[in-house]
Protein backbone atom coordinates (compact mmCIF):
# COMPACT_ATOMS: atom_id res chain seq x y z
CA UNK A 1 0.00 0.00 0.00
CA UNK A 2 1.33 3.44 -0.91
CA UNK A 3 2.19 5.73 2.00
CA UNK A 4 1.00 9.34 1.88
CA UNK A 5 2.89 12.39 3.10
CA UNK A 6 2.16 16.11 2.92
CA UNK A 7 -1.58 15.91 2.19
CA UNK A 8 -2.64 18.76 4.44
CA UNK A 9 -6.35 19.41 4.78
CA UNK A 10 -6.14 22.92 3.30
CA UNK A 11 -4.95 21.61 -0.05
CA UNK A 12 -7.07 21.23 -3.19
CA UNK A 13 -10.51 19.61 -2.63
CA UNK A 14 -9.55 16.43 -4.49
CA UNK A 15 -6.73 15.87 -1.99
CA UNK A 16 -8.43 17.24 1.12
CA UNK A 17 -9.00 15.02 4.14
CA UNK A 18 -10.79 16.55 7.14
CA UNK A 19 -8.78 14.24 9.42
CA UNK A 20 -5.45 15.30 7.91
CA UNK A 21 -3.13 17.67 9.81
CA UNK A 22 -3.23 21.39 9.11
CA UNK A 23 -0.42 22.94 7.11
CA UNK A 24 -0.46 25.82 9.59
CA UNK A 25 0.65 23.43 12.34
CA UNK A 26 3.52 22.18 10.17
CA UNK A 27 5.09 25.63 9.71
CA UNK A 28 8.51 26.05 11.36
CA UNK A 29 10.62 29.22 11.75
CA UNK A 30 13.66 27.58 10.16
CA UNK A 31 14.42 24.48 8.14
CA UNK A 32 16.29 21.29 8.92
CA UNK A 33 20.03 21.16 8.40
CA UNK A 34 19.41 19.05 5.27
CA UNK A 35 16.35 20.88 3.94
CA UNK A 36 18.04 21.46 0.59
CA UNK A 37 18.42 17.69 0.24
CA UNK A 38 14.74 17.22 1.09
CA UNK A 39 13.76 19.74 -1.59
CA UNK A 40 15.90 17.87 -4.11
CA UNK A 41 14.19 14.61 -3.16
CA UNK A 42 10.70 16.05 -3.52
CA UNK A 43 11.62 17.37 -6.96
CA UNK A 44 13.15 14.06 -8.10
CA UNK A 45 10.06 11.88 -7.63
CA UNK A 46 8.01 10.44 -10.48
CA UNK A 47 4.85 12.39 -11.33
CA UNK A 48 1.97 9.94 -11.71
CA UNK A 49 -0.94 12.37 -12.03
CA UNK A 50 -0.82 15.80 -13.61
CA UNK A 51 -3.27 18.53 -12.65
CA UNK A 52 -3.74 21.57 -14.85
CA UNK A 53 -3.99 25.07 -13.49
CA UNK A 54 -2.78 26.40 -10.15
CA UNK A 55 -3.88 26.83 -6.54
CA UNK A 56 -3.28 29.75 -4.19
CA UNK A 57 -0.83 29.41 -1.32
CA UNK A 58 -3.03 28.00 1.48
CA UNK A 59 -1.26 30.03 4.17
CA UNK A 60 -0.98 33.57 2.80
CA UNK A 61 -2.95 33.39 -0.46
CA UNK A 62 -0.41 35.72 -2.04
CA UNK A 63 1.11 33.26 -4.50
CA UNK A 64 -0.13 30.80 -7.10
CA UNK A 65 1.36 27.29 -7.15
CA UNK A 66 1.39 25.83 -10.69
CA UNK A 67 0.30 22.22 -11.01
CA UNK A 68 -1.05 22.00 -7.46
CA UNK A 69 -2.96 18.75 -7.07
CA UNK A 70 -0.49 16.76 -9.17
CA UNK A 71 0.81 13.63 -7.47
CA UNK A 72 4.43 12.50 -7.13
CA UNK A 73 5.86 9.22 -5.83
CA UNK A 74 9.09 7.39 -5.08
CA UNK A 75 7.35 4.03 -5.28
CA UNK A 76 6.80 3.81 -1.52
CA UNK A 77 5.61 7.31 -0.62
CA UNK A 78 3.28 9.65 -2.51
CA UNK A 79 3.00 13.42 -2.06
CA UNK A 80 1.32 16.40 -3.77
CA UNK A 81 3.62 18.40 -6.01
CA UNK A 82 2.87 21.59 -4.03
CA UNK A 83 4.47 20.10 -0.91
CA UNK A 84 7.85 21.31 -2.12
CA UNK A 85 6.56 24.90 -2.06
CA UNK A 86 5.57 24.65 1.60
CA UNK A 87 8.86 23.06 2.63
CA UNK A 88 10.85 25.70 0.78
CA UNK A 89 8.83 28.74 1.92
CA UNK A 90 7.57 27.67 5.36
CA UNK A 91 9.97 24.84 6.32
CA UNK A 92 6.96 22.53 6.71
CA UNK A 93 7.73 19.68 9.09
CA UNK A 94 7.29 16.17 7.71
CA UNK A 95 7.06 12.79 9.52
CA UNK A 96 10.35 11.35 10.70
CA UNK A 97 9.60 8.04 8.97
CA UNK A 98 9.56 9.85 5.62
CA UNK A 99 12.66 11.86 6.46
CA UNK A 100 14.52 8.65 7.35
CA UNK A 101 13.64 7.23 3.92
CA UNK A 102 14.82 10.44 2.23
CA UNK A 103 18.16 10.32 4.02
CA UNK A 104 18.65 6.62 3.36
CA UNK A 105 18.15 7.32 -0.35
CA UNK A 106 20.78 10.10 -0.23
CA UNK A 107 18.21 12.75 -1.21
CA UNK A 108 17.42 11.33 -4.64
CA UNK A 109 14.27 9.35 -5.40
CA UNK A 110 14.92 6.24 -7.45
CA UNK A 111 13.07 5.88 -10.78
CA UNK A 112 9.70 4.16 -10.46
CA UNK A 113 8.96 1.32 -12.86
CA UNK A 114 5.94 1.53 -15.14
CA UNK A 115 4.40 -1.50 -13.44
CA UNK A 116 4.72 0.06 -9.99
CA UNK A 117 3.32 3.34 -11.32
CA UNK A 118 0.28 1.51 -12.66
CA UNK A 119 -0.22 -0.26 -9.32
CA UNK A 120 -0.13 3.04 -7.42
CA UNK A 121 -2.53 4.82 -9.78
CA UNK A 122 -5.02 1.96 -9.64
CA UNK A 123 -4.74 1.87 -5.84
CA UNK A 124 -5.31 5.62 -5.52
CA UNK A 125 -7.99 6.16 -8.15
CA UNK A 126 -9.53 2.73 -8.70
CA UNK A 127 -10.18 1.09 -12.05
CA UNK A 128 -13.70 2.50 -12.47
CA UNK A 129 -12.71 6.13 -11.94
CA UNK A 130 -11.27 6.52 -15.42
CA UNK A 131 -14.48 5.46 -17.15
CA UNK A 132 -16.46 7.70 -14.81
CA UNK A 133 -14.16 10.60 -15.70
CA UNK A 134 -14.89 10.02 -19.37
CA UNK A 135 -18.64 10.41 -18.88
CA UNK A 136 -18.52 13.30 -16.40
CA UNK A 137 -15.93 15.68 -17.81
CA UNK A 138 -17.05 19.17 -18.78
CA UNK A 139 -15.07 21.72 -20.75
CA UNK A 140 -14.80 23.99 -23.74
CA UNK A 141 -16.08 22.94 -27.15
CA UNK A 142 -13.96 22.23 -30.19
CA UNK A 143 -13.78 19.46 -32.76
CA UNK A 144 -11.77 17.96 -35.61
CA UNK A 145 -14.00 16.35 -38.25
CA UNK A 146 -12.73 14.17 -41.10
CA UNK A 147 -14.95 13.31 -44.07
CA UNK A 148 -14.04 9.80 -45.19
CA UNK A 149 -15.42 7.67 -47.98
CA UNK A 150 -16.45 4.05 -47.57
CA UNK A 151 -15.85 3.65 -43.85
CA UNK A 152 -16.02 -0.12 -43.32
CA UNK A 153 -14.86 -2.08 -40.30
CA UNK A 154 -11.58 -2.65 -42.18
CA UNK A 155 -10.94 1.03 -42.93
CA UNK A 156 -12.16 1.96 -39.47
CA UNK A 157 -9.65 -0.51 -38.06
CA UNK A 158 -6.88 1.15 -40.06
CA UNK A 159 -8.04 4.52 -38.78
CA UNK A 160 -7.84 3.37 -35.15
CA UNK A 161 -4.44 1.78 -35.80
CA UNK A 162 -3.20 5.12 -37.20
CA UNK A 163 -4.59 6.95 -34.19
CA UNK A 164 -2.88 4.49 -31.84
CA UNK A 165 0.46 5.04 -33.61
CA UNK A 166 -0.11 8.79 -33.24
CA UNK A 167 -0.61 8.34 -29.48
CA UNK A 168 -4.42 8.10 -29.16
CA UNK A 169 -5.29 4.59 -27.98
CA UNK A 170 -8.69 2.96 -27.54
CA UNK A 171 -7.53 1.01 -24.49
CA UNK A 172 -6.84 2.92 -21.31
CA UNK A 173 -3.04 2.88 -20.78
CA UNK A 174 -3.36 1.59 -17.22
CA UNK A 175 -6.56 -0.43 -17.02
CA UNK A 176 -6.78 -1.72 -20.59
CA UNK A 177 -10.50 -0.90 -20.65
CA UNK A 178 -12.35 0.19 -23.79
CA UNK A 179 -15.08 2.81 -23.26
CA UNK A 180 -17.93 3.25 -25.73
CA UNK A 181 -20.93 5.53 -25.24
CA UNK A 182 -24.04 6.62 -27.12
CA UNK A 183 -25.90 9.93 -26.95
CA UNK A 184 -29.18 10.00 -25.08
CA UNK A 185 -32.04 12.43 -25.37
CA UNK A 186 -32.79 15.21 -22.91
CA UNK A 187 -30.22 15.98 -20.23
CA UNK A 188 -29.13 12.39 -19.71
CA UNK A 189 -25.89 12.89 -21.62
CA UNK A 190 -23.92 9.86 -22.72
CA UNK A 191 -24.66 6.32 -21.66
CA UNK A 192 -22.27 3.34 -21.71
CA UNK A 193 -22.55 0.93 -24.62
CA UNK A 194 -22.17 -2.77 -23.88
CA UNK A 195 -21.04 -4.24 -27.17
CA UNK A 196 -18.61 -7.14 -27.25
CA UNK A 197 -17.67 -6.57 -30.88
CA UNK A 198 -14.31 -4.93 -31.69
CA UNK A 199 -14.56 -1.09 -31.76
CA UNK A 200 -14.00 -0.88 -35.56
CA UNK A 201 -17.09 -3.01 -36.17
CA UNK A 202 -19.22 -0.94 -33.80
CA UNK A 203 -18.14 2.40 -35.27
CA UNK A 204 -18.59 1.21 -38.85
CA UNK A 205 -22.05 -0.25 -38.24
CA UNK A 206 -24.78 2.24 -39.33
CA UNK A 207 -27.30 0.38 -37.19
CA UNK A 208 -25.31 1.18 -34.05
CA UNK A 209 -26.28 4.86 -34.26
CA UNK A 210 -23.97 7.65 -33.16
CA UNK A 211 -21.59 5.69 -30.99
CA UNK A 212 -18.56 7.40 -29.44
CA UNK A 213 -15.25 5.75 -28.62
CA UNK A 214 -12.91 7.23 -26.00
CA UNK A 215 -9.28 7.59 -27.10
CA UNK A 216 -6.65 8.02 -24.40
CA UNK A 217 -3.65 10.28 -24.84
CA UNK A 218 -2.59 9.69 -21.22
CA UNK A 219 -4.17 8.10 -18.15
CA UNK A 220 -6.06 11.34 -17.42
CA UNK A 221 -6.24 12.94 -20.91
CA UNK A 222 -8.62 11.75 -23.60
CA UNK A 223 -10.55 12.75 -26.67
CA UNK A 224 -13.48 10.98 -28.31
CA UNK A 225 -14.21 9.82 -31.83
CA UNK A 226 -17.68 9.25 -33.24
CA UNK A 227 -19.06 8.50 -36.69
CA UNK A 228 -21.96 10.30 -38.37
CA UNK A 229 -23.26 9.56 -41.86
CA UNK A 230 -24.64 12.75 -43.42
CA UNK A 231 -25.25 11.19 -46.83
CA UNK A 232 -24.63 7.99 -48.76
CA UNK A 233 -21.30 6.32 -48.06
CA UNK A 234 -19.66 9.49 -46.73
CA UNK A 235 -18.78 9.26 -43.04
CA UNK A 236 -18.09 12.26 -40.82
CA UNK A 237 -15.57 11.12 -38.24
CA UNK A 238 -15.86 13.64 -35.40
CA UNK A 239 -13.10 14.01 -32.81
CA UNK A 240 -14.15 16.08 -29.81
CA UNK A 241 -11.65 18.49 -28.23
CA UNK A 242 -14.00 19.39 -25.38
CA UNK A 243 -12.46 19.63 -21.94
CA UNK A 244 -8.87 19.72 -23.17
CA UNK A 245 -6.60 22.51 -21.97
CA UNK A 246 -3.26 23.70 -23.26
CA UNK A 247 -0.82 22.16 -23.98
CA UNK A 248 -2.79 18.91 -24.17
CA UNK A 249 -5.20 20.34 -26.75
CA UNK A 250 -2.42 21.08 -29.24
CA UNK A 251 -0.75 17.72 -28.54
CA UNK A 252 -3.99 15.89 -29.32
CA UNK A 253 -4.59 17.98 -32.46
CA UNK A 254 -1.05 17.17 -33.62
CA UNK A 255 -1.73 13.46 -33.06
CA UNK A 256 -4.94 13.69 -35.10
CA UNK A 257 -3.11 15.40 -37.95
CA UNK A 258 -0.47 12.66 -37.96
CA UNK A 259 -3.17 10.00 -38.13
CA UNK A 260 -5.07 11.84 -40.86
CA UNK A 261 -1.93 11.95 -42.97
CA UNK A 262 -1.93 8.14 -42.99
CA UNK A 263 -5.52 8.11 -44.30
CA UNK A 264 -5.30 10.94 -46.83
CA UNK A 265 -6.26 8.72 -49.77
CA UNK A 266 -9.70 8.20 -48.18
CA UNK A 267 -10.12 11.73 -46.84
CA UNK A 268 -12.47 14.03 -48.74
CA UNK A 269 -11.80 17.01 -46.46
CA UNK A 270 -11.67 18.04 -42.83
CA UNK A 271 -12.73 20.85 -40.50
CA UNK A 272 -10.80 21.90 -37.41
CA UNK A 273 -12.42 24.17 -34.80
CA UNK A 274 -10.15 25.12 -31.91
CA UNK A 275 -12.79 26.64 -29.66
CA UNK A 276 -11.46 29.19 -27.18
CA UNK A 277 -11.31 28.17 -23.57
CA UNK A 278 -14.10 29.67 -21.45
Amino acid sequence: MIKRVGFFREFAPQDADPAAPSVHDAVRPYGLHDESGLLSYLASGTEIFSAMGAERDAITGDEWIPGAGSLVTDGTWMWPVELRHYVERYHAELPEEFMAAVRAARYSAAPVTRRRTEEIILEVFGRSSFAAQAFERQGADGFFTWYLSDLTSETCGRMLDSLAIAGLKARHPLTGDITLSAATGGSGGARPVRDTRPPPEVLADPAAGEVTLYLWFASDIFTTVGVRRPEGTTAAVVHSLAGLHEPEREQVVAALVRALDQLRTHCMGFVLDRADQP
